[in-house]
């Protein structure tokens, strides 16, 4: 683990990037799906010119989005080819065996091949269509019939996005961030990254690897925007190098990283790009399996991230803290699961209640059937394995007791079927926790990936057999996410 004697140095250099370029101070009528400020016309998809910029198009939206899925696809891909043939390498997971759509996928269409992470995020552009022309069946697709988006929610969806999209700027940069959201996910950015600066950042989340691509003007799309749409985009950057709005639905982080969220006070903006961002991210967060409908943007995600929406909103304007902002997610996920018929949780007195319910969070529970699960498999720990998960969970993260992030906790729980294997599951979860190490005494936060053990053996024949073998495996190296200094 000789690079966390480094880490020191690497977050310095990057606090250094930051701050050199640290950013100075710069719903729907049914049946009408104008958006404020931009033109309307007539014309079809049949009568646009070919050789139309998309940056050009998106003064005319009406007419950008009644385009084919092929014509709007090429649109966007000849605007930012680099950044989509990046994301050719870009790594993912699958939530397990699928049926193709019998329809193209937006890879196949551009390159005659599957890429997953092309699919996600071009599904999510397609999502941005289907929100700015109302088709709502189209959105919801073939997404389960117990959790499906609300009519309701999909309005405030879009409501929310035509106050933000009132012009051809706001519309072109809300399309490049979606575009560039998940390239730190390509390997070679980090090494082009290394290349360009002398020092390796591939230890680092793939939002902190993209935010010193762009500082590093690795990110060539960035550089044609106006000043005050570069400026917004990388702010929100900024934000999502040290605060995943997922994350927060998921309860997967530490309420420390919610301290980043001041910094985007007289941003409004900015923030609200970044969250339109993240809601067609999880739109599109299935499109490398079913590229026809937005499928992974049910109703109880909906709601966990309106949630996320309203603490950043409390943070930002200081009505919350950071500590009582996460718990306001917590608590609302414990009145959510309480009209399933499930026991009161008391989330602000009771630690082991807490504890379970960032559990909840984490593997999407939102059944009486999958919360009786995650409750027998907790009392079925041991009282020390227990403790260890009740300690850990509720740390906020400071210094000298550093919060552990166990990233892609979420999707390894999201395998997990029955109780057996969820118990080995929390007793492998306390390990990565509580795992002790030698990292920079000013880390608040050390992130623990464990997308090894998730792709290696949860997904293995192996595992379904015995399960036990998740609590042999060697606790995943801790990498320091968040330090003192960058708060």
């Amino acid at each position: 683990m000789s690079y966390l004697r480094d880490w020191p140095l690497l977050f310095h250099l990057l606090m250094v990037v930051i701050v050199a370029g640290n950013i100075g101070p710069m719903i729907e009528v049914p049946g009408s799906h104008q958006t404020p400020g931009l033109h309307r016309n007539g014309k079809t998809s049949a009568s646009m010119d070919s050789s139309q910029s998309l940056r050009d198009a998106c003064g005319v939206p009406d007419s950008l989005f009644v385009r084919s899925d092929e014509d709007l696809i090429r649109l966007v891909y000849k605007e930012f080819p680099e950044e989509i043939d990046r994301l050719r390498r870009a790594y993912s997971i699958r939530d397990g065996p699928w049926t193709p759509s019998s329809t193209p996928s937006p890879s196949y269409i551009l390159y005659n091949e599957e890429y997953d992470e092309v699919n996600r995020t071009l599904v999510g552009l397609l999502a941005l269509r289907w929100i700015h022309t109302g088709q709502y069946e189209t959105f919801i697709g073939s997404q389960p019939s117990a959790s499906q988006l609300t009519r309701t929610s999909f309005d405030w969806i879009h409501g929310f996005y035509t106050r933000l999209i009132t012009d051809a700027n706001a519309l072109f940069t809300l399309i490049t961030s979606i575009i560039v959201n998940d390239l730190g996910k390509d390997p070679q950015l980090a090494s082009d990254c290394h290349a360009k600066t002398d020092v390796d950042f591939s230890t680092l989340n793939h939002d902190a690897i993209l935010l010193v691509a762009c500082k590093a003007g690795l990110v060539p799309s960035l550089e044609q925007l106006p000043d005050q749409d570069r400026d917004d985009i990388l702010r929100a950057i900024e934000l999502g190098a040290t605060f995943n709005f997922g994350q927060l639905a998921q309860a997967e982080n530490a309420p420390v990283c919610l301290s980043g969220l001041h910094r985007m006070k007289g941003h409004d903006r900015s923030f609200r790009l970044r969250f339109m961002e993240q809601l067609l991210d999880i739109a599109g967060a299935a499109g490398h399996m079913d590229w026809t409908c937005a499928k992974k943007l049910t109703q109880p995600i909906f709601e966990s991230y309106r949630n996320v929406y309203d603490v950043c909103e409390g943070v930002i304007a200081g009505t919350l803290t950071v500590r009582s902002g996460y718990d306001l997610v917590l608590i609302r996920r414990a009145e959510f699961i309480r009209d399933k018929d499930v026991r009161r949780f008391q989330v602000e007195d009771n630690p082991g209640d807490r504890a379970l319910m960032r559990l909840f969070c984490m593997g999407n529970v939102t059944t009486q059937e999958k919360a009786l699960l995650y409750e027998d498999a907790w009392r079925a720990l041991e009282d020390p394995v227990r403790e260890t998960l009740a300690n850990a969970l509720n740390l906020d993260g400071r210094r000298s007791e550093p919060a552990v992030q166990p990233t892609y906790m979420p999707a390894l729980l999201g395998r997990i079927q029955d109780v057996n294997a969820l118990i080995c599951t929390l007793r492998y979860l306390a390990q990565v926790l509580s795992a002790t190490n030698d990292a920079d005494p000013s880390a608040v936060v050390i992130e623990r990936s464990v997308y090894s053990a998730l792709k290696q053996v949860v997904e293995s024949d192996e595992f379904r057999e015995d399960p036990t073998i998740l609590e042999r495996v060697e606790v995943p190296d801790g990498v320091v996410a968040l330090t003192t200094a960058s708060l």
